[in-house]
């Protein structure tokens, strides 16, 4: 939310993307490496109210991430996102900010067996993630400080899914 607040205007549409890869090694042999893609859009709306501002928006986003693993195999998930976000500022510096965000995955895998055969899946899953934040921004000049707490929580359904 922090660089939506720094925006100088009080509409906007927005948009990020995003690329990581991971290679993981041990010691074991198990090691694997994943790639993550995705893109993410979104619409805000920053209104002055009375002692402060009011920011609310909406976002959506697709993701796209792939696993091989050093033994054999393969895997990976799509995720689809919708969400909301609020933020209140004061104009004293305290804020609440916060953030609701549902997914809908959809996983594939392909294992190795150790006895060589092959094991496929897929399967679906929902998600319902949220983050809250409250602070306080200290500004003087170039500089500020701001302390804050946050709590944020994630839940998924647990489908069954068998192996072929």
């Amino acid at each position: 939310l922090n660089i939506m607040k720094a925006s100088p205007h009080n509409n906007n549409v927005w948009g990020a993307t995003y690329n990581t890869r991971n290679n993981v090694t041990t010691d074991a042999g198990a090691g694997f490496e994943q790639t993550l893609t995705g893109m993410t859009v979104g619409i805000d709306s920053r209104n002055d109210i009375p002692d402060g501002i009011a920011t609310l928006g909406a976002f959506m986003g697709y993701s796209h991430s792939h696993i091989g693993f050093d033994r054999g195999g393969h895997g990976s998930v799509g995720s689809y996102s919708l969400g909301g976000y609020a933020s209140w500022e004061h104009e004293s510096g305290f804020y609440l900010d916060g953030v609701v965000k549902l997914n809908r995955f959809e996983s594939n895998v392909a294992g190795k067996m150790s006895s060589g055969g092959a094991a496929n899946g897929s399967y679906r899953s929902n998600g319902l993630g949220g983050h809250i934040e409250t602070g306080m921004r200290f500004t003087d000049g170039n500089w500020n400080l701001t302390p804050y707490a946050s709590l944020t929580g994630f839940t998924a359904d647990n489908p069954e899914y068998h192996l072929s």
